[in-house]
């Protein structure tokens, strides 16, 4: 059975960018375009691994990756920061959060493929 990745993150064009990448490797693939759908589909897609943007309106990845990490359901999920966010303060508050790997953006799409490929086998 192939693997489910979620992509959250508010930009169109890097979701479709990712999906496009991550179903050419026969991923599946689930979007969610804001904090709140993410952690809806979270809860009932139970993804193998989250790919998450830390800079969303309303409820920002810092806070789904904290809400990820702290349920017991979902704290296992290993979650990918992607994000243009990449101050030393912002590496260090996605490391608080509970996030597993930090890809800053721009990025290349096959390193990400790469990363993801270890993650999950």
């Amino acid at each position: 059975m192939n693997k489910k990745i979620l992509i959250v993150d508010d930009e169109v064009n890097v979701v479709e960018l990712l999906k496009v990448n991550l179903e050419a490797n026969k991923y599946n693939v689930i979007t969610a375009y804001s904090g709140e759908e993410g952690l809806a589909k979270v809860e009932t897609e139970h993804p193998d691994l989250i790919i998450l943007d830390c800079l969303m309106p309303n409820i920002d990845g810092w806070e789904v990756c904290e809400n990820i990490k702290c349920n017991s359901k979902t704290k296992n999920i290993p979650v990918i920061f992607l994000t243009a966010a990449t101050q030393r303060e912002d590496i260090e508050r996605a490391k608080k959060s509970g996030s597993d790997f930090f890809v800053a953006k721009p990025f290349d799409p096959l390193d990400l493929i790469r990363k993801v490929k270890k993650i999950i086998k």
